[in-house]
């Protein structure tokens, strides 16, 4: 794209916008493709109630790095589509336990019949494509855990500000 071409680095983040948008674009036609009544966000929370079975709001959040609102909300939505159900098995009303509905279920089977496809497509892009880019996220992960790129940045700038700095021998005047 053009505009990356003249930003350069800089717009390192819009560029990861506008690509996870065109994946995740993608991943909503797929659905259609086989006939699964899902949007792409619900994926994180339908993953861990489909391999763990029923959790709470906290452990999910925790498991897939959401916030716990962001989780509440997803669940809420899914809830209304008939694909899990909450507080189950909980007296406890502010721990919200919740798993797959019998429909979550079915749904859980069509996906993973339609993830080995998807799986070998992504493998095929990976032997195309000149450097992997599943294994370049991890390691950009690793990296943005152990120093982040705000304190890359500040620590730059912190540098760069140190280049200016003169000192000037004291003059009693």
């Amino acid at each position: 794209m053009d505009l990356f071409d003249k930003t350069g680095k800089m717009a390192l983040g819009s560029r990861l916008r506008l690509f996870t948008m065109r994946i995740t674009d993608d991943a909503a036609r797929i659905y259609a493709l086989y006939d699964v009544a899902f949007l792409p966000k619900w994926f994180p929370v339908f993953f861990v109630l489909s391999n763990d079975g029923r959790k709470t709001v906290t452990e999910i959040a925790g498991e897939i790095g959401h916030s716990q609102p962001s989780v509440t909300k997803i669940i809420k939505e899914m809830e209304a589509a008939g694909i899990v159900e909450g507080n189950l098995n909980s007296k406890d009303k502010r721990r919200n336990v919740v798993g797959l509905t019998r429909q979550g279920t079915d749904l859980a089977e069509k996906v993973k019949r339609q993830s080995a496809d998807v799986e070998v497509a992504i493998d095929g892009i990976i032997q195309e494509a000149t450097h992997n880019l599943w294994e370049a996220l991890a390691e950009w992960e690793f990296l943005l855990d152990q120093k982040s790129l705000l304190k890359r940045v500040q620590e730059q700038k912190k540098r760069r500000e140190g280049q200016d700095v003169q000192i000037i021998p004291y003059q009693d005047q």
